[in-house]
């Protein structure tokens, strides 16, 4: 039994000196804190851009839009009344970014959602617009009048989010 518990014994110091030392190594790297920093900062990032992410759909014909913000609406609906703030508002925003009447929207979001759940989702919508423009420069400008339509309410939600800034 001595034997057992000195070999144990001898095992577990080996593993403490071996951890003791790799961790002497790694913080010794000249390259450990630049590496750390990188690794940080990609992370952060990384939660930033999920943080933006909104739903986008399929396809440009109108049908499947005007289905797509039906979508958005309900999906914010439920999420808000699950007191998920930050996912209605992911969903409200892009149901906004996709509606043709982005100020009346806007009226009746204001009007059903809690005043938090507004702010939040204020503060949000120019993020997400961004993140939308971004999106829409790197596929290229809508060819057809029909694919037009998610520019258009962009651009008259843009005009909206203005005129609520200077009220």
């Amino acid at each position: 039994m001595s034997k057992t518990l000195l070999w144990g014994g001898v095992a577990a110091t080996t593993f403490v000196a071996y951890c003791i030392y790799f961790d002497y190594k790694r913080r010794s790297d000249p390259m450990y804190k630049q590496k750390l920093r990188e690794r940080r900062r990609a992370e952060r990032n990384k939660a930033k851009e999920e943080e933006l992410d909104i739903p986008m759909p399929k396809s440009v014909d109108p049908q499947s839009i005007q289905k797509f913000f039906m979508d958005q609406v309900q999906t914010g609906e439920e999420k808000l009344g699950l007191g998920d703030y930050k996912g209605a508002v992911k969903h409200f925003a892009s149901a906004v970014l996709h509606c043709g009447q982005g100020y009346q929207l806007l009226q009746i979001l204001q009007s059903t959602m809690p005043p938090e759940a507004y702010k939040m989702f204020m503060e949000f919508l120019p993020k997400a617009q961004a993140k939308y423009s971004r999106q829409m420069m790197s596929k290229g400008a809508p060819k057809s009048k029909e694919a037009a339509a998610p520019a258009q309410a962009k651009a008259a939600t843009e005009r909206v989010i203005a005129e609520e800034a200077v009220d």
